[in-house]
């Protein structure tokens, strides 16, 4: 699966969770790591779990668990919730090994989604081997934790991690990994800013991008859902190859030259129109 937004919610508030559920998040992460103190962990875990409980059926909206760091004490019983049957899958924080991800797999019982949070230099520079486990689902990246790991200092416009982004989008790609999602933008009040930090991670190839407020959602959303315009362009330029261009390897569409990679570009506009519903009569 592909998800514009994944928005937090802390583990210690069972009102928020479940209130979590009817927001316009593609997909919830329920957290058990960074918002939880490591006196309330076990806390928390009861608390998401009477809430999975509470919801009854299977909800609508995907539900992950970001789970405490491998090899820490909280690590496995978080692993292990991920079970029930509400949870989509799990978040795991500073992935830096595939055997790290066959390790969570298992503990979630080998079936489910599993998102691999890059935010170290080690998991950075070991891309290809935590790739190299087919289980991973998708990536994000964590640019706060990175920017602690290799002593940088986060900006507006985000350059600083350029080299983290990229390298990300393009190991991913290279697997066959769908979901690869930017870090949170935690100025909540700051509108302008987060759209600027979302176009620029869309730029770089990421589909979709962690929230910490549901004010968010709705430009988060906009910046990575395709425009009414792009999705005409693509809804002709796709009719077009498919009937006056039938055959052709390449040819002229409203005075721009249509190849091959302009034909799949289409037709990945298209796609993500049809996923997030936004075709007109589709």
């Amino acid at each position: 699966m592909i998800y514009r937004s994944l928005m937090f919610t802390p583990g210690t508030k069972k009102e928020r969770l479940l209130k979590s559920v009817n927001s316009e998040a593609d997909a919830l992460l329920w957290d058990l790591e960074d918002a939880v103190h490591p006196d309330d962990k076990d806390g928390a875990r009861a608390v998401i779990k009477e809430a999975l409980d509470e919801l009854g059926d299977k909800p609508a909206k995907s539900i992950f668990l970001r789970v405490n760091q491998y090899d820490t004490e909280w690590y496995e019983e978080d692993v292990k919730l991920a079970r029930h049957e509400n949870v989509t899958g799990i978040m795991l924080p500073k992935t830096e090994s595939s055997e790290q991800a066959a390790k969570t797999w298992e503990g979630m019982g080998s079936e489910g989604e599993l998102i691999a949070l890059i935010e170290t230099a080690a998991g950075i520079i070991r891309l290809e081997d935590i790739f190299s486990n087919p289980n991973i689902s998708g990536v994000a990246f964590g640019a706060i934790d990175y920017a602690v790991d290799v002593d940088l200092t986060l900006t507006e416009a985000g350059l600083e991690a350029l080299y983290a982004r990229s390298r990300i989008v393009t190991y991913a790609k290279a697997a066959g990994i769908s979901g690869i999602y930017d870090t949170v933008f935690p100025d909540v009040h700051n509108e302008v800013s987060l759209q600027k930090r979302a176009r620029s991670a869309r730029a770089l190839g990421f589909n979709g991008q962690m929230a910490v407020h549901p004010k968010q959602l709705e430009i988060i959303h906009e910046v990575y859902s395709p425009s009414r315009e792009e999705i005409d362009w693509a809804v002709k330029v796709l009719l077009y190859a498919e009937n006056e261009a039938k055959g052709q390897g390449v040819f002229m569409f409203d005075g721009k030259m249509v190849d091959r990679p302009v034909i799949e570009k289409a037709r990945q506009i298209y796609n993500a129109a049809e996923r997030y519903q936004l075709v007109i009569g589709g």
